[in-house]
């Protein structure tokens, strides 16, 4: 363990229905009984950790989320201009970029461990229009479903995930897309497209499961047309990763990806639902973000 390192640690006290606050009062008290050096600077308002990090961040060594996949998401969009790691205590409700990552969200403790112990990795960041990702970007249904979960969020925990799926497949209608990467053009309404940078999504989900945070390609996983049957039949395929072998599912590689239409299309960053568009532009910057992680741990 190197004490040298100073932390700020960006705290959004609304993750996980306020587990955050809860859990605060044994980040503090391990983080002073190691002698670190940290600093806690709490979230006010959606984009508040981005702020955050671009006023602060240059006076410290490593920046650290405190809370769910959004304040992680709105953490990596300060940081472009910082040579700085990133480490995160996971208190949200999916905290799914910390399963990619190998760390626990019901051990405080242990992340603690984990992050003190600074195993970095360089992993790639995914890029739409002038926003970034670090796991993964759903578009279409799955957009729609992360809109649907965040009005529940009275509910808590995975249950909250369970109820938007069964709500927006009930309600939800394909979208026309163009969808063009490497040599493929798909121009048809799709029901489902997930690009994947990180293996989960939607606490625990499965859509890209062969993904990698630092192979330099998204894994994209297309569903043009799915009847609700055929949902309903398969919902354990989205947990055991095995959606692949559904004749309605598509999987592919690549690093950029084009997507137009005539209606405005819904979509999510990381869990977090950003302002959609018509028109998207996703690349991929590879190995451009220093991640710690329970890496040694990783068996993918």
């Amino acid at each position: 363990m190197n004490l040298k390192y100073k932390y700020l640690l960006i705290v959004n006290p609304e993750a996980g229905s306020r587990q955050t606050l809860k859990a605060l009062p044994a980040i503090e008290q391990r983080l002073k009984d190691e002698e670190i050096k940290f600093e806690f600077h709490f979230t006010s308002e959606p984009g508040h950790a981005t702020e955050i990090v671009k006023r602060y961040g240059k006076d410290f060594d490593v920046i650290v989320s405190v809370g769910g996949d959004g304040t992680i998401n709105e953490v990596v969009n300060g940081m472009p201009d910082l040579n700085k790691p990133l480490g995160m205590i996971p208190v949200g409700t999916g905290n799914d970029f910390g399963r990619s990552c190998i760390i626990p969200h019901d051990n405080i403790d242990e992340a603690l461990n984990i992050l003190l112990a600074h195993d970095v990795k360089q992993i790639d960041v995914g890029q739409v229009n002038e926003k970034r990702f670090v796991n993964v970007m759903g578009v279409g249904y799955e957009g729609r479903t992360n809109d649907v979960g965040k009005k529940l969020k009275f509910i808590k925990g995975v249950f909250r995930y369970i109820l938007a799926i069964g709500y927006s497949f009930l309600t939800y209608r394909r979208i026309p897309m163009k969808i063009s990467f490497n040599d493929v053009v798909v121009d048809e309404p799709n029901f489902l497209m997930s690009v994947g940078n990180g293996w989960n999504v939607g606490g625990g989900v499965k859509l890209t499961p062969k993904a990698r945070l630092d192979d330099g390609l998204f894994d994209i996983c297309l569903v043009r047309n799915i009847s609700r049957a055929q949902i309903v039949m398969n919902l354990n395929r989205l947990y055991d990763g095995t959606m692949d072998v559904l004749p309605e599912v598509e999987m592919f590689q690549t690093d950029k990806v084009l997507i137009e239409s005539d209606q405005i299309i819904p979509m999510h960053l990381d869990g977090e639902s950003v302002k959609p568009s018509n028109r998207l532009e996703i690349s991929l910057h590879p190995k451009s973000l220093s991640v710690i992680g329970n890496w040694s741990k990783d068996p993918r």
